[in-house]
């Protein structure tokens, strides 16, 4: 008879239920970066000097960045929320090898161990 360890890094059912409420959390808070950037967008037709030009165009364009990152970060914990739903939450993508609970504590969305993560960085930087 063969007696399986188990995988210390195998996230519990507790610590999974701990986790989606703190996705879901972090997706409320990514809602309302983005509610709160329609809000702050400012009227093209104001009138100004070059100087009030070149401040309202920077001002947008970090907003515009702000939007993009709230974008992303929206669509990583919504992948996040379906693989919990799956049963297939803290899964490597790429090795199908535990996430360590420590990286997954760090980064609840991550998608990848860190090695994997690091071969996927440096592949892309080719």
């Amino acid at each position: 008879m063969v007696i399986k360890k188990a995988n210390k890094e195998a996230l519990t059912a507790a610590e999974i239920k701990a986790i989606k409420a703190h996705l879901l959390e972090l997706r409320e808070d990514a809602m309302a970066r983005l509610k709160d950037k329609k809000r702050l967008d400012m009227p093209d037709n104001e009138v100004g000097d070059p100087i009030d030009d070149a401040s309202k165009s920077l001002d947008k364009e970090i907003l515009f960045e702000l939007s993009g990152n709230a974008h992303k970060t929206l669509d990583q914990i919504e992948a996040a929320l379906r693989k919990i739903d799956k049963g297939i939450y803290g899964v490597c993508e790429y090795c199908r090898q535990p996430i360590p609970k420590k990286r997954i504590k760090a980064l609840p969305f991550a998608r990848y161990c860190i090695n994997c993560q690091h071969s996927t960085e440096s592949s892309h930087q080719h």
